[in-house]
């Protein structure tokens, strides 16, 4: 096996260069080839981390601190703690806006660190969840040990590093499936969009007949109970509600049309009776459907 090339400055993102970071340590000359680490001061800036084969560790050092991520089209604002952790996996992007001044460690961890049951190493390094300033005592321990290293500065301390970034890496493994395993659990909580849509087809349809909670249950498959609990975490409105929203909705419309009476609308909406639609129109949109349907007039 060829000897593994030495990780140097220029094998990272090049962020704290162009941004003019005050640096008081680097690895740069110490022979890393696992790693490359600096510990600096960074000065507010906007900038894109582009993806790269590796991974990337940033532990705040200071803070608070607001930094705003835009990854994947999302955007995610944060107030970041001392000890806040961002973790960029291998082959990401992610354009990053820091607010403040701030003291970091930035650790940059060789993909084949990264290492699963059965031996896949660039793939398992793609796969892991970032992390957009977490705290992770583990990881701070580990970041400030790395951080002393470099105060050091000793030429022969390659050895003495390999095992900490190995435990690193190893502990986002960790850390990845447990957030994987959680998001699991959030969707087993909530009804699935496929499932989602049944029911409001279904509504929609039988929306001028009686529905009951078991025709909606058995649209998603599930049982009465667990598809009530489901619902109400899905929406945040319990069945019953949201069939009355609905059934409002479509007097509403009806109403803009002028050309039924509101005993009509009332039987075609799936309400008891008129006086029944006028009371929960009434609670819902605040009027009764006659003021309603002459305020569009």
């Amino acid at each position: 096996m060829p000897p593994k090339s030495v990780f140097s400055i220029d094998n990272t993102h090049g962020v704290l260069r162009r941004f003019h970071a005050e640096f008081a340590a680097t690895s740069e000359g110490l022979g890393w080839t696992s790693a490359f680490a600096s510990l600096q001061r960074e000065k507010p800036f906007e900038g894109r981390f582009e993806a790269i084969s590796d991974c990337l560790m940033v532990l705040h050092r200071g803070g608070p601190v607001d930094v705003t991520f835009r990854m994947e089209g999302r955007t995610i604002a944060r107030h970041i703690p001392k000890g806040g952790i961002f973790f960029l996996p291998a082959d990401h992007a992610c354009d990053v806006a820091l607010h403040a001044d701030l003291d970091t460690i930035h650790i940059y961890l060789r993909a084949d660190l990264f290492v699963d049951c059965r031996g896949v190493k660039r793939s398992q390094a793609t796969r892991l969840a970032p992390i957009f300033g977490q705290a992770d005592p583990v990881l701070a321990h580990l970041g400030e040990a790395i951080g002393e290293v470099l105060r050091d500065g000793e030429t022969a301390s390659s050895l003495f590093v390999d095992p900490l970034v190995k435990a690193i890496a190893n502990r986002f493994i960790v850390l990845s499936g447990e957030a994987r395993s959680q998001a699991a659990v959030r969707r087993k909580s909530q009804l699935s969009a496929r499932q989602l849509r049944n029911v409001r087809d279904f509504v929609d349809i039988e929306l001028h007949r009686e529905i009951r909670l078991d025709h909606l249950a058995a649209v998603c498959g599930l049982s009465t109970d667990y598809f009530v609990r489901l619902f109400k975490t899905t929406l945040g409105v319990s069945p019953y509600q949201y069939v009355i929203e609905r059934r409002v909705q479509r007097a509403k419309a009806l109403l803009a049309e002028n050309s039924q009476s509101l005993a009509e609308i009332a039987v075609v909406c799936g309400f008891s009776h008129q006086e029944h639609m006028s009371r929960l129109f009434r609670r819902s949109a605040g009027v009764t459907p006659g003021q309603y349907r002459r305020g569009l007039d």
